[in-house]
């Protein structure tokens, strides 16, 4: 995958009909968001909307559409009819802003059709733009006429015009993280893959490539902090595969090297983590899935430093249920998901909720814990800053 060199910003997402997602959720994302809500309201919902279109400029649509199981579990039912889903990122890049969507249709359990395609982009050079129905072009850039198919998105076809490459090369780079510490305990085979995936499938060939001062130093100040006798890391080749070892040191025990397969759970969660915040080139856009996670709570405090951290490089965007990480958080960067009738809202939280904040009475974390978030009423959203 070629990574995307340049700055973007994800300001937001409406998405209609992606799994349990209702008509028209709208979410506008800080620097740093946190996706709040119950169990099954939805929050890994919104994520897997970004990484579907990540997905789909990668692999086709067709290729993200297989990966969850066919479109039946992608868009949403009602009455035994499918809905038709659509999605549509707002964008600032280097180049200017951005908006890209598409809407797919379909009458059966495993049909699906592009019904609409659209781009506009505002760069140096002037607008550019193109808009497709049901495999036809309507409007595009001058010499833009490739052939296309209802199964098949326009934008990847299109990639290789330098007009189109920044968007593309933007959606592509979008990365959203549910780290598996068994996958990072076990010797990995050296991959060229990059950005990291999901799982940290290629989590040791990501720190191979990169010079070490761009991670070590970062990664073993972080784990020292968590274990207290973390001093230092290295790759080691076994046979054909490649190993992470730890070197664990304390004042009343000599030094002794340790295979990742020898780490606890937390470890290795939090080692994954902070390999996906510091990658180099930086991903723009980061999702994370419940970092706390196996994490101790009272850790969770250096995490959010490496969070923060990061989001000045990156855009982070989290799924959470953390007390302590909430509390560190701003009403500003929370979105409340909630879901029902099995139909999933997103909003900002509710303005009282936010003035019991601001004003000191609790934190965020105690507002969860008492009484749980709420979302604002619809005709009050547009008056938040």
């Amino acid at each position: 995958m070629v990574a995307y060199a340049g700055r973007m910003k994800l300001t937001a997402l409406t998405v209609s009909n992606f799994r349990s997602l209702g008509d028209d959720v709208r979410i506008e994302f800080s620097q740093l968001t946190a996706l709040v809500g119950p169990n099954g309201s939805g929050k890994s919902n919104v994520v897997d909307a970004l990484r579907f279109v990540a997905d789909a400029m990668h692999m086709g649509l067709g290729g993200a559409i297989s990966h969850r199981h066919g479109i039946d579990a992608v868009r949403r039912w009602s009455g035994g009819h499918p809905f038709n889903m659509s999605i549509r990122l707002e964008l600032e890049l280097d180049e200017g802003p951005a908006e890209y969507g598409f809407e797919l249709t379909g009458s059966k359990d495993e049909e699906y059709r592009v019904k609409r395609e659209h781009l506009h982009s505002v760069t140096h050079a002037g607008n550019i733009a193109f808009e497709t129905e049901r495999g036809r072009w309507l409007r595009g850039a001058e010499g833009l006429r490739p052939a296309l198919d209802e199964q098949s998105l326009a934008l990847p076809l299109i990639a290789g015009d330098e007009r189109f490459l920044p968007v593309h090369a933007a959606l592509k780079a979008i990365s959203v993280y549910s780290i598996f510490p068994d996958t990072l305990r076990v010797p990995q085979k050296y991959s060229p893959i990059k950005p990291m995936s999901r799982h940290g499938d290629n989590w040791v060939s990501v720190l191979r490539d990169q010079t070490p001062e761009t991670w070590k130093p970062e990664l073993v100040a972080m784990l020292h902090r968590l274990t207290g006798d973390i001093v230092d890391i290295k790759i080691s080749p076994a046979a054909s595969y490649l190993l992470v070892q730890f070197r664990h040191h304390s004042s009343h025990r000599k030094a002794k090297w340790f295979d990742a397969a020898q780490e606890s759970d937390g470890t290795l969660r939090v080692a994954g983590i902070v390999t996906a915040l510091c990658q180099e080139p930086p991903v723009p856009i980061i999702g994370i899935e419940e970092p706390e996670l196996t994490v101790h709570p009272g850790t969770v405090e250096m995490l959010y430093d490496h969070l923060k951290q990061a989001s000045r490089r990156s855009q982070v965007i989290l799924t959470t249920h953390s007390p302590e990480l909430l509390r560190l958080l701003a009403p500003a960067d929370i979105r409340v998901v909630e879901r029902r009738d099995g139909v999933t809202t997103v909003r900002r939280m509710a303005r009282e909720q936010r003035e019991v904040v601001e004003r000191g009475l609790l934190h965020l974390g105690e507002i969860m814990l008492m009484e749980g978030f709420q979302q604002d009423l619809p005709l009050n959203d547009s008056d938040v800053p």
